[in-house]
């Protein structure tokens, strides 16, 4: 299919027809689990059965991860991510325990939907000077003393004030272990670097530089999304396996 000529009038298309598109192919959501009552060793063993139905084994760890951010947020109403959002889909949810170079595809548009994304705007006013843990901290006790904000989330107009800075918590333990997390694709440089991420121009470019880093003889994989499956490799040498989260 991907070979095909189909594909590629498909490419030609421009962004609003691809999408109109894809979301006129048919769908169908069921349940995969159920979870009621309090936690039990059911529980458990129905989360790893899940995972390992779910789970694509590699024989060897990669050295280059590249994702496609969907056009989506993680959380309703499913809305055009911005920046911070976007990160999130793609370090905080798919790479959770990943630790080489990592290429999030996606365009990267500071945009904050109204009013529902309004509250992700006072985190990228902290870290107009880079993501400091201390002036982050502070714009979060801000948030959450910030009672026209909450009133807004618990009327269903905005996402709770505290929510950017849940997504950079889930985001910091992966910006921190990884080599170098590149944008490819991105159209707000200043964004990305605001979130200590390295903004390229294109998908091309991205891999060249992840190549040059890693070295000539890097292993590359990419990871369809969404949604994102859990990925296990089995180590060269003893010791720890890269993967994505269970």
């Amino acid at each position: 299919l991907a070979g095909s000529l189909r594909s590629r009038v498909f490419q030609l298309l421009p962004g609003p027809a691809r999408l109109a598109l894809i979301r006129s192919l048919p769908l169908s959501l069921s349940a995969s689990a159920a979870f009621a009552g309090p936690p039990s060793v059911a529980h458990a063993e129905a989360l790893l059965r899940a995972v390992d139905a779910r789970t694509a084994t590699l024989d060897a760890p990669l050295d280059i991860l590249c994702l496609g951010i969907p056009h989506s947020t993680a959380f309703l109403p499913r809305e055009r991510p911005n920046p911070l959002a976007a990160a999130y889909l793609g370090l905080g949810l798919a790479l959770r325990l990943w630790g080489g170079t990592v290429i999030l595809v996606h365009r990267f548009r500071r945009h904050f939907a109204h009013p529902t994304q309004q509250p992700y705007r006072a985190f990228f006013q902290a870290t107009r000077s880079g993501p400091d843990p201390e002036l982050i901290a502070a714009a979060e006790r801000a948030a959450a003393a910030d009672e026209r904000a909450i009133e807004d989330y618990r009327s269903g107009r905005s996402c709770h004030p505290l929510l950017p800075f849940a997504d950079w918590a889930a985001c910091r333990p992966q910006t921190e272990r990884l080599g170098a997390v590149l944008v490819a694709g991105c159209r707000d440089a200043a964004g990305a670097r605001q979130l200590g991420l390295v903004p390229v121009h294109g998908p091309g470019a991205a891999l060249a530089m992840a190549r040059e880093l890693a070295g000539s003889e890097a292993r590359l994989g990419f990871l369809i999304a969404p949604p994102y499956f859990p990925v296990r490799a089995q180590p060269e040498e003893p010791g720890p396996s890269y993967s994505s989260p269970r």
